[in-house]
């Protein structure tokens, strides 16, 4: 891996990215969370890949805390796209059948030796809090979102059982 060029990339909750290379990307924890997080991720991203229609980032190194970083950290595969919160959303018939293939494949019934979480996964019912917050986030000034159709599939989802 040496010799391939670095470059930050923009964006990242949990995780500062840096480009390495065109084909992969380190991923440098930014909260305490994140580091148990990545550990799930190279143990199941290999797991599910296989499953599911779209690739996902797949683990080559995992880096563990030191003396220049008190944090485990990753280096993945590079998955090209745009991040979500950077572009708009395509409503077109292929991105619609697409993100549903995806969906459709990703939701079964996980292996009983998977991890559970406490903050993913939970029935929207239980995510109310967060719903006006991040309908803002979606609908920031400038851009023509339909208010209205975002709150009514949410409150389809939080009906449904």
């Amino acid at each position: 891996m040496q010799g391939l060029a670095i470059r930050e990339v923009p964006g990242g909750w949990d995780n500062q990215m840096w480009r390495l290379g065109e084909e992969l990307v380190v991923r440098m924890p930014r909260t305490e969370r994140a580091p148990d997080l990545q550990r799930k991720e190279c143990r199941w991203l290999p797991v599910l890949a296989p499953r599911l229609p779209l690739p996902v980032p797949t683990p080559v190194r995992i880096g563990e805390p030191s003396a220049r970083f008190p944090r485990t950290w990753s280096i993945m595969t590079w998955v090209p796209g745009e991040p979500l919160d950077y572009t708009l959303i395509s409503r077109d018939d292929h991105a619609t059948d697409t993100l549903a293939d995806f969906l459709r494949a990703l939701h079964v019934e996980a292996p009983a030796e998977a991890p559970t979480s406490s903050d993913r996964g939970a029935h929207p019912k239980k995510c109310m809090d967060g719903f006006e917050y991040f309908l803002q986030a979606i609908a920031p000034d400038g851009i023509a979102v339909d208010v209205r159709a975002v709150r009514a599939v949410w409150d389809d989802a939080v009906a449904a059982p």
